[in-house]
């Protein structure tokens, strides 16, 4: 079949439906309307109303004439309703005002019973209060034992005074311990500084006190790359120590005690760790350095420095 054929087909087809369509089309409601447009009388000047929009104009003024007469009546409702809510509100007020009247009496007699039970209060509590002459007195005891908080807290505040000094001193004589074997674990050097009596305080030192605890004598720091630094008890266990330093802070009321607890204390952790005493300018410690360093160290006075 060739292809104009079926294209023929195809049209034929089409046409056939579309006619089809057209003869079974309900047909459009003609039906007037109060929009269309008004035909007017050339001679009269006046509109020409189609007979069937006449109707639909009666209708529509019926239907107006009925909505105003409901409005009419829906007003004149509640124009009634406005005025019995006015008359009820009126007789609540008057019932209102009635009511209060025995209260407003009541209150008033009251106010008037009150200051007379005043007077009567004022009147009992003089009495109760008036104070008996005859009333025997306590002695009290004075308070003679020592409170053991209070002495406590005077010696920690006597210590914090006497770390506090360390800030303040004008000149310091210093020992320094170097181990042989370069190095010092933190475990040991903690063990060994609590062994010969001290204690770690203010500036992140160890001090060492007087047998009564009243006096520091010296304190101690770790020597470092930097220089002297004070200790972190926190990695103190896993750090390694290079040196120990050793100072007295002068002017010291007691420092030939002083001195001499250093010196000894000194020597005593450099034997332990297998280490050398040396002066603050790094010469071995001999026993004439000793005696002259002790003799600076009582000699001292403010303002004049300690030199060897």
């Amino acid at each position: 079949m060739e292809v104009t054929t079926v294209v023929g087909i195809v049209i034929a087809v089409i046409i056939m439906l579309f006619g089809l369509k057209m003869l079974f089309k309900k047909p459009a409601d003609a039906a007037p309307s109060l929009d269309s447009e008004l035909h007017v009388d050339s001679d009269s000047q006046q509109p020409v109303i189609p007979r069937h929009v006449r109707d639909q104009l009666q209708n529509a003024a019926e239907t107006s004439s009925i909505e105003a007469t409901q409005d009419l009546t829906s007003t004149e409702e509640k124009t009634e309703n406005t005025e019995a809510n006015a008359a009820e509100s009126s007789n609540n007020i008057e019932s209102g005002v009635d009511s209060l009247e025995p209260e407003l009496a009541k209150a008033v007699d009251v106010a008037t019973e009150q200051p007379a039970q005043l007077k009567k209060t004022e009147a009992k509590e003089a009495a109760e209060f008036s104070l008996n002459a005859n009333i025997a007195k306590a002695e009290i005891s004075e308070f003679e034992d020592e409170s053991s908080i209070l002495d406590e807290h005077l010696h920690e505040q006597q210590r914090v005074d006497e770390e506090s000094a360390l800030s303040t001193a004008v000149e310091f004589i210093a020992l320094n311990i170097y181990p042989e074997r370069r190095v010092l674990s933190g475990e040991k050097t903690l063990k060994v500084l609590l062994k010969y009596g001290l204690r770690f305080g203010e500036m992140a030192c160890f001090h060492r006190y007087s047998q009564d605890d009243s006096k520091l004598l010296f304190s101690v720091l770790q020597i470092t790359d930097e220089g002297a630094a004070g200790f972190d008890l926190e990695t103190l266990s896993t750090e390694q120590v290079k040196g120990l330093a050793f100072f007295l802070a002068l002017p010291h009321s007691d420092v030939q005690n002083a001195f001499d607890t250093m010196d000894s204390i000194s020597r005593l952790i450099a034997r332990e760790i297998d280490g050398t005493v040396y002066d603050q300018n790094n010469q071995e410690f001999t026993p004439q350095l000793r005696e002259q360093w002790r003799h600076q160290a009582i000699d001292y006075r403010s303002g004049h420095a300690a030199e060897v």
